[in-house]
């Protein structure tokens, strides 16, 4: 039980280091201020879920093959040259290339991250705990993004390149940090790792109808929020928020994220993940609809849809786990992203249109009757939360 505790606080730690908030309240303003517009932004930011889909599942296989913990390592390492970038970037060519190569750096943790903590959980017998300690982990992410995010809207006044430079320099010690993780024993079996293994994984997500449609179910739902994230700035400043106050504003945004994360294994045992997918989705969708009339209150509702956020991506994360076999479990995660990531594309992009043409806050709450009608749809036409026998180790579900 120490030695859990010892590695799941430097898993702590690497989440901490990588948490990137020096660029968050200042990577849109930084894009505009070099020219772009609202359409340009949405399609550079759009471009980072297109780097998703081509690094998936490689980055995955590459979980798989060579070990979680040296994918986290080399993805720690690739997102600090991105940071770089982002600081040099000066024309919407740049932008595009910037964010697209984020997005494959990001995929050596989309899978490998939740696959590395699953698997040592399940080493000391304790994947009852799993909710709890993905939840606790996103949530020391988050406020570390909130407390340099505070920091990087006040240096980026005082010098543009200082954030990139600050994020780049912490996600370096972090890819140092993960090092010292060992790799699972539940996952020494696949050292021999193939191709035709990593074929097998991948479609075992897609053995089942329910599976099936939950990754699609989820993608819509958590799309909603993303596509929220590139007119924060935008929406601020509109609404009388100074760019000295974007700092702080994204502290309170991760403060908020946070508080999801801590909220997701309450929210597990007192609700279904169903009734979460559900309802959560059609009262983010109401809040979106009340701000499109009152763009007042704006504001708070972006702090409504980063709790919501981190609430869906969690219970994903558990009803996934839950079901994936640890041989493989990085690429099986990582196809899971990278459905989730051509339906983010198309959303951010679809957005980033409809704002020009309408408002920021009318596209999101288009968006969000459109992830409501198609979540209500999938649950009639093949329930991804019924027919399950053995309840889910932290949840009100069943599977």
């Amino acid at each position: 039980m120490r030695a859990l505790k010892s590695l799941l606080y430097r898993f702590y730690a690497y989440r901490l280091l990588t948490s990137e908030g020096f660029v968050y309240p200042i990577l849109t303003v930084h894009a505009l201020a070099q020219g772009l517009d609202l359409a340009g932004v949405g399609l550079a930011a759009g471009t980072f879920f297109l780097g998703t889909l081509v690094g998936e599942i490689p980055t995955g296989y590459i979980g798989d093959r060579l070990g979680r913990r040296n994918g986290l390592a080399l993805g720690a390492v690739l997102v600090s040259l991105t940071h770089v970038g982002f600081a040099v970037a000066d024309s919407l060519v740049g932008f595009v290339l910037c964010w697209s190569f984020w997005g494959v750096a990001a995929t050596f943790r989309s899978g490998s991250t939740d696959a590395w903590l699953y698997d040592t959980l399940v080493d000391a017998d304790e994947t009852s705990r799993y909710t709890e300690v993905r939840g606790r982990s996103t949530s020391v992410f988050y406020v570390a993004a909130a407390v340099t995010a505070l920091c990087g809207g006040l240096l980026y006044e005082y010098w543009t390149f200082v954030p990139f430079a600050a994020a780049a320099v912490m996600t370096a010690l972090g890819g140092m940090l993960v090092l010292t993780l060992p790799e699972p024993d539940s996952n020494t079996s696949t050292e021999g790792f193939s191709p035709a293994e990593a074929v097998t994984a991948l479609t075992s997500v897609l053995t089942t109808r329910q599976l099936r449609v939950f990754v699609v179910l989820s993608a819509v739902v958590l799309a909603v929020p993303e596509t929220i994230e590139i007119f924060v700035q935008p929406v601020a400043l509109s609404v009388g928020v100074t760019t000295e106050l974007l700092g702080p504003l994204y502290t309170g945004l991760m403060i908020a994220a946070a508080v999801g994360s801590s909220l997701a294994a309450p929210i597990s045992e007192r609700f279904s993940i169903g009734a979460w997918f559900t309802l959560g989705t059609v009262g983010l969708t109401g809040v979106l609809l009340l701000a499109s009339a009152l763009p007042v209150v704006a504001v708070p509702v972006f702090f409504v849809a980063r709790s919501a956020n981190t609430v869906s991506d969690t219970l994903g994360s558990t009803y996934l786990n839950n079901r994936l076999d640890s041989q493989g479990r990085a690429t099986a995660l990582s196809g899971v992203s990278m459905v989730q990531a051509l339906v983010f594309v198309f959303a951010r992009s679809t957005g980033g249109a409809l704002a020009v043409a309408t408002t920021p806050m009318t596209s999101l709450a288009v968006l969000g009757m459109a992830a409501v009608f198609t979540v209500l749809l999938l649950r009639v036409l093949v329930d991804p939360f019924e027919s399950q026998t053995a309840r889910l180790f932290t949840s009100g579900e069943t599977t």
